[in-house]
């Protein structure tokens, strides 16, 4: 269906309605028929059959299968993305919801998805979306230009790929970022790191941030819960830092699945040592869902401790999410120890910082400041 701005202002309403991390956005707008989009990265291969390149997943398909992430079809002998032009979810979003604390934008930014997702993760808040094909899902007809025409429109500021994994829209994500590049609006790409060098490579002259999930630290955890590996989210996380991209990481923490302190310190010494200290890092509580509904909510004190820990090896911005007026909200300076962001959740009450320094001290804060 095409959006005009009834449809997108009842779209945005509805997504703007619910609560963060606690549940999805809602869009009640008729199924449209995606755009056939012949996809990047693959390679035919001899039995006539394709083979993704895109993702660790590495998918091989013949006529009429459908990639593990459910948006990539083999047809006559080329490889097609299925949502093209196809979102399903149109927000707009505070970047705090990405989570992205040291990026600063003169307002919201328009957060767009579309039905897939490359990982099949058993605790998904937005699984009617992530865990669906694009035939199950409400989706406007939107190219790239409208997008950032839309943002434009609604006094948006930015783009954030959100919601749903953006690797498996990765041609219809890369055009968009194109577009917005050239308006000068900033992107931001939030994602689980599940995607191959090449494809990753292509993006950083496109994307200004990123919000990598690094969903725990252990291969166990990765296959049993998450459904892929963690040593390709690792390599990402590498590359997108040597890069000298804004990286924040964000690792929700599962009650008796990836809450242990051994694999929590793990964790730590591995970004300490590969990423640096500068890099911020959040540690989310997590909230019944899904498949995991049986699960109770992490508890407080081990969002505190992973945090502490977290600070005791010398990472300067560690934060704790989903914990309202939790002390985690807050920016602090690394030197003087002073509030010099204050927030509510997603919401910034107090905001101290001076030319991108502390105020108090004039420590230089990591970031993207105004």
């Amino acid at each position: 269906m095409k959006i005009d701005r009834r449809g997108f202002l009842k779209a945005v309403g509805c997504a703007c309605a619910t609560y963060p991390f606690l549940s999805y956005p809602s869009v009640g707008i008729a199924a449209s028929s995606a755009v056939w989009k012949e996809a990047s990265h693959y390679e035919k291969l001899p039995n006539g059959k394709i083979h993704c390149l895109l993702c660790p997943n590495s998918c091989v398909r013949g006529k009429g299968e459908r990639s593990k992430c459910r948006v990539r079809e083999a047809k006559n002998g080329k490889y097609y993305s299925l949502v093209y032009g196809a979102p399903c979810v149109i927000a707009p979003d505070p970047v705090e919801k990405c989570p992205l604390f040291h990026f600063e934008l003169e307002g919201n930014a328009l957060s767009i998805a579309t039905a897939g997702c490359n990982l099949s993760c058993q605790y998904c808040q937005n699984w009617q979306f992530s865990q669906k094909p694009v035939e199950e899902t409400k989706n406007f007809e939107l190219s790239p230009k409208k997008v950032i025409e839309k943002a434009k429109e609604y006094l948006l500021h930015g783009i954030s790929f959100f919601y749903t994994e953006p690797t498996i829209y990765f041609e219809y994500m890369k055009d968009i970022a194109v577009e917005a590049k050239k308006t000068g609006m900033p992107t931001i790409m939030v994602t689980a790191g599940y995607i191959n060098p090449t494809p990753l490579k292509e993006l950083f002259h496109l994307m200004d941030a990123f919000v990598v999930g690094l969903k725990g630290f252990s291969d166990g955890y990765y296959e049993k819960i998450v459904g892929g590996t963690l040593q390709p989210v690792l390599k990402a996380l590498v590359e997108i830092k040597e890069a000298s991209k804004h990286l924040e990481v964000v690792t929700l923490l599962v009650p008796t699945c990836n809450d242990g302190m051994q694999d929590i310190q793990a964790q730590i010494d591995w970004l300490v040592k590969n990423l640096g200290v500068d890099v911020p890092l959040h540690f989310t509580r997590f909230n019944p869902q899904f498949k995991l509904k049986g699960l109770p909510p992490t508890p407080v004190p081990i969002l505190r401790e992973a945090r502490k820990r977290a600070m005791d090896a010398g990472i300067k911005y560690v934060y704790t999410g989903n914990i309202p007026a939790d002390e985690g909200n807050h920016t602090f300076c690394p030197t003087c120890k002073k509030v010099i962001i204050e927030r509510l959740g997603f919401q910034i009450l107090r905001f101290d910082l001076k030319k991108g320094a502390c105020p108090y001290c004039g420590t230089k804060i990591a970031g993207r400041w105004k």
